[in-house]
């Protein structure tokens, strides 16, 4: 079996959970003897692969980032332009005998559409988010929702990275419920590391991932709690001052972190030595990055609106607004030894029911449907 495969990053270039998504699932695909052709845009850090039957190949450059979005003062030239000309030159470029085109989230759905016709071979399009969840269910972008409906309407199967997307889908896009086919994310183990007083909040800052709420949490222990611990604010995003200010407002910032972008090392070291870590998303499709953390021996207290709250039983659930609930779980972790213990090792333990390898199987099961 051949797959062209069409996303828009790949480690090193990495941003976000695509790029999680997209470098294990290929890689479990080549394992399994299917021949994938990886295709992305050409960036700074180029992506090499170990891989015998895969390959990656950059087409073009583009200057904008899966999660961006038009309305973005950083952004360099037009936004819209970018992705259409990114599009074309796939279309131009993919070429030769494929059973199969898959492509990741809208970015990419233009061309999916365009090599269905022109090779005549099936679509299998990705959803990782929509843009529903993108804005925090706030202004949505109209240029973005008739791009994911058109491609989800011409895709031959739809794979949803949990049942929460998968109702997105349904209710907003009006996708028929038998089109998509729910395949849930997964982890490459980081192992434990010694334990710190850290609560950690890791993630884009924007609305999406709801930082300010992990902020308020954060004033209600402070405030509240015998316990003082670290808290760390790590990544980038159009919050950033904002939430800077915030810390200062609710006079906390001098408990408060704020790292910036980190590398893929430092990534892996905190997860490892945070205590705890907390997801408050307003709306997240699956939320990788609490995989990670519970494979790195450190307890999760993640959103309701969160895929990987249907697939976790070793997580402390929460509504993303409710910051006194939020302090509470995250209390219970750092003082009761016991509670902590027995979360940490139970989700380690169930860190391996979700494998690349599994995530490969299950779409390639997809992909012969489809053929």
């Amino acid at each position: 079996m051949k797959v062209a495969m069409i996303g828009w990053e790949y480690p090193p270039f990495k941003t976000g959970g695509l790029g999680t998504h997209c470098y294990g699932l290929t890689r479990g695909l080549a394992d399994k003897d299917v021949d994938v052709d990886f295709y992305m845009p050409k960036t700074s850090k180029k992506s090499i692969s170990d891989k015998d039957n895969l390959h990656i190949i950059e087409v073009g450059e583009a200057s904008i980032y899966p999660y961006d979005r038009p309305e973005d003062s950083e952004l360099e030239g037009n936004f819209f332009e970018s992705v259409y000309r990114y599009n074309d030159l796939i279309v131009k470029k993919v070429k030769g005998n494929y059973d199969v085109i898959h492509c990741h989230d809208w970015l990419t759905m233009k061309a999916g559409i365009q090599l269905k016709e022109k090779l005549g071979v099936p679509l299998v399009v990705s959803v990782h988010s929509t843009e529903y969840d993108r804005s925090g269910w706030l202004y949505p972008n109209q240029w973005f929702i008739d791009i994911e409906k058109e491609g989800m309407e011409k895709a031959d199967i739809i794979i949803a990275v949990s049942n929460f997307t998968k109702r997105i889908l349904i209710e907003k896009y009006n996708i028929p419920e038998g089109k998509i086919h729910v395949v849930h994310n997964a982890v490459y183990r980081l192992g434990r590391g010694e334990k710190q007083d850290i609560v950690l909040f890791l993630g884009r800052l924007t609305i999406q991932k709801g930082p300010e709420f992990f902020l308020k949490a954060a004033k209600k222990i402070l405030d509240n709690s015998e316990e003082k611990p670290t808290f760390v604010v790590a990544g980038k995003g159009e919050m950033l001052s904002r939430l800077i200010n915030q810390s200062v407002d609710l006079g906390i910032s001098q408990h408060i972190m704020f790292t910036g972008l980190l590398t893929e090392e430092e990534v892996e070291h905190i997860y490892r030595i945070a205590r705890v870590y907390v997801m408050p998303s307003v709306s997240e499709p699956f939320g990788i990055t609490a995989l990670e953390a519970i494979s790195a021996g450190t307890p999760v207290v993640v959103s309701k609106t969160a895929g990987v709250a249907e697939a976790l039983i070793n997580c402390l659930r929460v509504d993303f607004w409710d910051v006194d609930e939020i302090a509470n779980k995250i209390i219970s972790l750092l003082k009761y030894d016991v509670l902590h213990s027995t979360i940490s090792a139970e989700g380690e333990k169930e860190c391996d029911l979700f494998t690349w390898d599994g995530v490969a199987d299950e779409t390639i099961q997809v992909y012969q449907g489809v053929i």
